[in-house]
């Protein structure tokens, strides 16, 4: 059974910072006073050997680019380095990247102190994906409605009439990153789907399959080979549909499967129907417009504050053509979104609620 692939690193480039040029856009919501014509920027995500992790710093790179920043894009080599080497690259940004900082961590919590003492620095900080702790006092956060980015797949699901009605089914139940809340935020948005379409469905408790392309592919063949029979295997993360590509080669066995992000391994295994379907959490265009935000501040003094739920999609055998076309590289990343970023930048106030409202995602 393969163990590794495809990370494509060339995308994305630990410490590497980005020189720019270009103009800045306009909007916001509150203002302090302005800064420089190339704002030193950083960007830093939660690993660099996932797909998700990459679609963000990506954003980011491109939003830079566009703007006229410097930026500085940083990421351990793992999740699992998450809590101790992202702090340390967080405060190092302090320095480097004095104008703002987008940060996107499976740990919130452990950010809170650092996060705290950058915003008192007046330094400020953007969370990307996962929200941050009260704590942190970081006013503005880019992530999307996990439980609707749950529930949108699960009905693309139940649509679809894989699953039959009434026949008491069991559904398999796996959970990436336990402590990221977000991610229970999807199962919790798949379960409620479907057990809305068929209450005679029975599901597991969540089970830890981890982040880890290693670790996750052999969590799941566990699973497989304990329920075997299961109706469908459920998941949010970046990592399940990849390992289950692997595993329906190897068992010569085909399973339904949804999950979510946008791994190459995991869009192929849509087009080849090894996999239903994928919540797409729009993770570059979230980069981007956090990229935006800091960039605005730091051009005019205007801080834009609140929860930005920039949307999600679906990815199923009906859309794999045009997704397929988007995640070819950058450019074609970029144009793929270029329209929906020039809405939402036209009037934020239709994408933002109060961060309050934001709770676990």
């Amino acid at each position: 059974m393969r163990r590794f692939r495809h990370i494509r690193l060339s995308r994305y480039r630990v410490g590497a910072a980005v020189a720019i040029g270009a103009a800045a856009l306009a909007v916001g919501v509150s203002a302090s006073g302005a800064t420089t014509s190339h704002p030193k920027l950083a960007m830093i995500v939660a690993a660099n050997n996932q797909n998700a992790f990459q679609e963000m710093a990506d954003g980011a790179k491109v939003a830079a680019a566009n703007l006229g920043d410097q930026l500085t894009s940083l990421a351990p080599a793992s999740a699992t380095d998450d809590g101790t080497t992202e702090v340390t690259e967080f405060q190092s940004a302090e320095t480097s990247s004095p104008n703002g900082i987008g940060i996107m961590t499976t740990i919130p919590p452990d950010f809170g102190t650092v996060e705290a003492q950058a915003e008192k620095a007046g330094i400020p900080v953007v969370a990307v994906d996962a929200c941050p702790v009260p704590t942190a006092n970081v006013p503005t956060c880019v992530a999307n409605d996990n439980e609707a980015v749950g529930e949108d797949i699960a009905k693309a699901l139940v649509k679809s009439g894989k699953i039959t009605k009434g026949e008491k089914g069991l559904v398999v139940v796996g959970d990436d990153i336990p402590q990221l809340q977000l991610l229970g935020l999807r199962i919790t948005g798949m379960e409620k789907v479907l057990k809305a379409y068929d209450p005679n469905l029975t599901f597991t408790a969540s089970q830890n399959v981890t982040s880890d392309p290693t670790t996750n592919e052999t969590n799941w063949a566990s699973l497989v080979a304990k329920y075997p029979h299961a109706v469908a295997y459920i998941a949010p993360g970046d990592q399940d549909a990849v390992s289950f590509v692997d595993i329906e080669r190897s068992t010569h066995k085909h399973y339904l499967v949804i999950a979510c992000d946008v791994d190459p391994t995991a869009i192929g295994g849509v087009k080849s129907g090894a996999i239903f379907g994928l919540g797409d959490p729009h993770h570059f265009l979230k980069g981007y417009i956090a990229m935006y935000i800091l960039n605005k501040f730091a051009r005019t003094g205007t801080l834009v504050k609140g929860w930005w739920n920039p949307g999600a999609g679906v990815i199923t055998s009906a859309n794999i053509g045009s997704i397929i076309t988007r995640e070819t590289n950058n450019t074609t990343r970029y144009a793929f979104y270029k329209a929906t970023i020039a809405k939402e930048l036209a009037d934020p106030t239709k994408y933002i609620k109060p961060l309050a409202d934001a709770g676990m995602n």
